[in-house]
């Protein structure tokens, strides 16, 4: 996990700048899926950042997508101690290096290791140990709606998302072909778990800007007027709001995956 505080500070400076994925510009060419950078992913092309309180600190940070609901960043620092009083968004995150060991105030002690799925709630507090062989490396989707001050999440520590659900066990069928289970929803973040038979189809104009895991099989995307993008188990991508296009999708049974979106 990052250092908390220092993010908050970035993100919110980022809400006054303008989107590099802003719907206006999409809307003159395709819009199309956006892939999460396996190089950054693997812990590479990550530029320093200087903490302003942990000046000595080694600590990496990079935005990877700013949209119009959903932001993502890749985080990397050496072990180190965070303090977090009263965590103000929701977060997800998967764990990707390291090791988290995680005191929360008045509720106990929780960890978590490389390839975990997390939430982290609104209002906990915690000392937030990173661990890692040299550094830490995490992926972080935030939503850009801020819920209210004073509100809280339902949960008061940070979780590991259902890895049953994650696993493609016990899912909930909502159609004839079709799984959805929701893993949690909050004040600002929706986390779900998704399958379908090998499914072709076409998106008109969708409704949500999502960010997509792809668990389990391989889905070929192809925007209006675009090129087709194929996403393998393993892959991380944002689907924008507004996408257009044609959606073919196989497995090994069922094509599964983990979506964050806003609330």
């Amino acid at each position: 996990m990052k250092n908390k505080v220092i993010l908050l500070v970035f993100v919110f400076c980022l809400f006054s700048l303008p989107s590099a994925f802003s719907q206006s510009k999409e809307k003159k060419e395709s819009i199309k899926p956006i892939p999460i950078g396996k190089d950054e992913l693997s812990g590479f092309n990550i530029p320093r950042f200087k903490l302003k309180d942990h000046p000595k600190r080694e600590y990496f940070q990079k935005r990877l997508y700013l949209g119009t609901e959903l932001m993502v960043f890749v985080l990397a620092s050496e072990t180190a101690n965070n303090k977090i009083e009263s965590f103000p968004l929701e977060e997800f995150v998967y764990f990707a290096n390291g090791k988290a060991e995680v005191d929360v105030k008045d509720v106990g002690k929780t960890s978590f290791l490389a390839h975990d799925y997390i939430f982290v709630p609104k209002g906990f507090s915690a000392n937030w140990k990173n661990i890692g062989n040299k550094y830490h490396l995490e992926l972080s989707v935030i939503s850009r709606k801020r819920s209210a001050k004073e509100a809280v999440s339902k949960v008061k520590k940070p979780i590991l998302l259902d890895r049953e659900m994650l696993a493609g066990i016990g899912l909930t069928k909502t159609s004839k072909t079709t799984y959805k289970d929701i893993l949690y929803k909050g004040l600002e973040l929706e986390i779900t778990a998704e399958a379908e038979e090998s499914t072709e189809m076409e998106i008109v104009d969708s409704k949500r800007e999502q960010f997509i895991n792809v668990l389990a099989g391989k889905v070929t995307i192809t925007p209006k007027n675009g090129k087709a993008q194929t996403f393998y188990t393993g892959d991380f991508f944002i689907l924008p709001k507004g996408f257009t296009g044609n959606w073919k999708s196989s497995g090994a049974n069922l094509f599964r995956t983990l979506r964050v979106m806003q609330v």
